[in-house]
């Protein structure tokens, strides 16, 4: 028997954590098919973790396996028992061909039906709704306590207000300096350590909206990362998501759309303020370049007089990003009531076909 994530040795030593003391502890085989034979199992989802002592992934699973059968989508569909690799269970461990630990068995009347070798919580969730939804378990829970957990549209719009509060928030129990299971705690580190600034919400400080988040993300345990409003996944995804590298690939788009969001909303001002915009080289007194020299006078052959300017050789950013954001490359560049009209060759066209004053009047003032 390995350890498929430390691959370190193990004692015998019994271990007794507030997880394990709530999960049926088997330490033989025998026990094992007894158990296997009992009413508590009877039509039931049977999630056998095969487990090594003092290993703390094993320790981790427990506590995530027990967060999972205590959700209102699973808690009277799932039984849980957790076999100990380093007892006398070497018949058990060759029926069911287990090498390594974490190990989890989906057992439904004694029948193995599928496994999950290692920790992969994501995977794990994924296979028990598969199989739920397959071998047709029914839920027990009554009706006016699955009417309570629906999601109401009031709770919806909640959930959509907390999304839009920041680019990155963290659906914990607890609070990054205080938080309140394993889980929430690695994610707080994970996040911390790799510089990632993020907002949180305390779900148990809402016993509502931490129901009924489930329904809205579909995903039933905590924490709950949260990017741009969709859901990324739990810890596990996380871990996942940072090992490859997607989850900075993200991040960095991330910061790149609030750049470009805000370098616009500061173009938008300045293209708005005043009815008529001109965005040239130098100013109205000297400007700096031939095509700049030669709208103004066009305009004053026009007898327009009424705008504004602004030299983009004082402000390099404005000058390279407002091509991006006019999708035209050169300079200048006019604007009328917040619309780009277009550049000098644009401005020559209306003039020659005698629609330049009407163009630059569009919005109701004299010019």
């Amino acid at each position: 028997m390995t350890d498929k994530n430390t691959n370190a040795s193990t004692t015998t030593t019994s271990v007794s954590t507030s997880s394990t003391e709530n999960i049926k502890s088997l330490t033989t085989t025998n026990d094992f098919d007894n158990f296997l034979s009992s009413s508590l199992v009877a039509n039931k989802l049977l999630l056998v973790h095969i487990e090594l002592e003092n290993n703390e992934v094993c320790k981790t699973l427990n506590d995530a396996l027990l967060s999972l059968i205590r959700e209102p989508e699973f808690m009277h569909q799932l039984q849980l028992c957790r076999v100990n690799a380093d007892h006398e269970v070497y018949d058990l461990l060759n029926r069911y061909n287990v090498t390594s630990a974490p190990t989890i068995l989906l057992i439904h009347k004694k029948q193995l039906i599928d496994r999950v070798d290692g920790f992969n919580q994501s995977e794990l969730i994924k296979k028990v709704k598969l199989h739920l939804n397959t071998i047709g378990i029914v839920n027990t829970t009554t009706t006016d306590q699955q009417q309570s957990t629906q999601l109401t549209k009031d709770t919806e719009q909640r959930i959509q207000q907390l999304l839009n509060r920041s680019p990155i928030i963290l659906f914990m129990k607890g609070t990054p300096t205080n938080p309140q299971c394993g889980f929430s705690r690695q994610a707080c580190h994970i996040l911390d350590e790799n510089n990632i600034k993020f907002d949180y919400f305390d779900i148990l400080s809402d016993t509502n909206l931490r129901e009924q988040l489930k329904k809205y993300s579909n995903w039933p345990t905590y924490p709950q990362l949260y990017m741009n409003g969709e859901l990324l996944g739990g810890l596990d995804i996380m871990k996942q998501m940072i090992e490859t590298g997607d989850f900075q690939t993200k991040v960095k788009l991330q910061k790149t759309e609030e750049l470009i969001t805000d370098s616009n909303k500061q173009l938008e001002r300045l293209i708005n303020q005043a009815p008529v915009m001109l965005f040239i080289k130098g100013t109205k007194e000297q400007p700096q370049c031939g095509f700049t020299k030669e709208l103004f006078e066009i305009l004053s052959r026009s007898n327009i007089t009424n705008f504004k300017t602004f030299n983009i050789l004082e402000n390099e950013d404005v000058r390279q990003n407002l091509k991006t954001y006019s999708k035209w490359p050169t300079y200048p560049q006019v604007y009328v009531n917040g619309e780009f009209i277009g550049g000098l060759d644009i401005i020559k066209q209306l003039n020659e076909l005698g629609t330049l004053n009407e163009t630059l009047n569009s919005i109701g003032q004299p010019v």
